[in-house]
């Protein structure tokens, strides 16, 4: 018989897509790991690389791809807040700042 509890369950990618969606993971680690801390250090990588793409003077279509590379993954975690049912508002609220500054950074 095959154990299949969480500790021994293989990770995948569309596991950690779908428990978010449906709100299987903490709001709180939606709000402070998943988004305020790696996907802004994802945001700042990225945004950094592209700024020395462009001061070396790359294309500027190359420093707008990684630029933008992260937005639906920046929408998919918005979302995934505003539709966890124990978010409270101030969360959606800074969720929603922090889209925006990652739109405009």
């Amino acid at each position: 018989m095959r154990d299949t509890s969480p500790a021994v369950t293989a990770f995948t990618p569309i596991h950690f897509f779908r428990a978010r969606w449906h709100g299987q993971v903490s709001h709180r680690r939606l709000f402070y790991w998943d988004m305020l801390g790696v996907a802004t250090l994802l945001n700042a990588a990225l945004a950094l690389v592209s700024l020395i793409l462009l001061a070396k003077g790359w294309d500027g279509s190359v420093w707008l791809l990684l630029h933008a590379v992260l937005v639906p993954y920046n929408i998919f975690l918005l979302a995934s807040l505003w539709r966890h049912v124990n978010a409270p508002a101030l969360f959606r609220v800074i969720g929603t700042g922090w889209f925006g500054m990652t739109l405009l950074v």
